[in-house]
């Protein structure tokens, strides 16, 4: 276990943005974390770096709270908003930070090179486009080979070559088994790079195992019937078909379809949950149309 989490809870004059929050992440997971404006994900990812007071829990990476200076040896973070110095070279951002950790040149020269930076670290920063600075920030990120990294919508405003070239160099941090937990609002990427996907909606964190538990409809594969759709409309149940494959309301109980079906002669091949994927997921979390 990488970053421990203990009924967290933060409020804004006297209102709770998070609510006894508890989770843990294990070494090398990528966690996504989802949620609309608002929700709380940048408030989350503060509090855990204590750059936000809290009422409320205790954060601990490797047995170490986040009150104490050793905390920020094994946990970076990579902000939503870029701060950076536009006159100062890329290769200065990280010999500050190297000279703070007491870090050797060859040590910097390691991180240039994976995060492949090396043919602009030397030039001003102010020449660099978005997608060279978000490299810039995930190698000051794990100058001091942290544990885990919390990214804020790492993603935002990159163009599709830098987005395929950032989630490459996540999955490479994966690789080296550091854990990482991205906030973002496209979901697509999210699915692209993890299966463990958690919301946050009034406060309270939602992990897997809560959100796939949400009611899903059924498929029930039949016999293929022409008169499929006819039948079903005496049975005033919602529905949709394709071919041989009936979906049914995810608000109405299964057993009412089996039975109409059945009474109605109708051949039944399979039952099963239809999977959603995580915008249908998301959609029906959040009360979206």
């Amino acid at each position: 276990m990488v970053l421990q989490v203990n009924q967290l809870t933060k409020k804004y004059k006297n209102k709770a943005v998070l609510q006894n929050i508890s989770f843990s992440i294990n070494t090398g997971e990528i966690i996504g974390l989802v949620g609309p404006n608002g929700a709380g994900k940048s408030t989350l990812m503060r509090s855990i770096l204590a750059l936000e007071n809290i009422e409320n829990g205790t954060i601990t990476v490797k047995d170490t709270t986040n009150n104490q200076p050793d905390f920020f040896k094994y946990i970076s973070f990579l902000p939503s908003d870029n701060y950076l110095y536009m006159h100062l070279s890329g290769y200065d951002h990280l010999s500050f930070v190297a000279n703070i950790y007491d870090l050797e040149k060859k040590e910097i020269d390691e991180v240039i090179d994976l995060i492949g930076i090396r043919s602009y670290v030397n030039q001003p920063v102010k020449s660099y486009s978005y997608g060279m600075r978000q490299h810039l920030l995930i190698a000051l990120s794990i100058l001091t080979k942290p544990l885990i990294i919390l990214m804020d919508e790492p993603f935002n405003g990159l163009d599709p070559t830098s987005t395929i070239e950032l989630k490459q160099l996540i999955r490479t941090l994966h690789s080296q088994e550091i854990s990482i937990l991205i906030s973002t609002h496209n979901l697509d990427i999210l699915e692209d790079l993890t299966d463990t996907i958690w919301f946050i909606k009034e406060g309270k964190l939602f992990t897997n195992d809560e959100i796939s538990s949400l009611e899903a409809p059924y498929e029930i594969e039949f016999m293929y019937l022409d008169n499929i759709e006819q039948l079903m409309k005496g049975s005033h149940l919602p529905f949709q078909v394709s071919e041989n494959r009936l979906l049914t309301d995810a608000a109405h109980n299964v057993e009412k379809y089996l039975e109409w079906l059945i009474k109605n002669g109708v051949q039944i091949q399979s039952v099963n949950r239809s999977k959603k994927n995580l915008e249908e997921i998301y959609k029906y979390f959040y009360n979206v149309e």
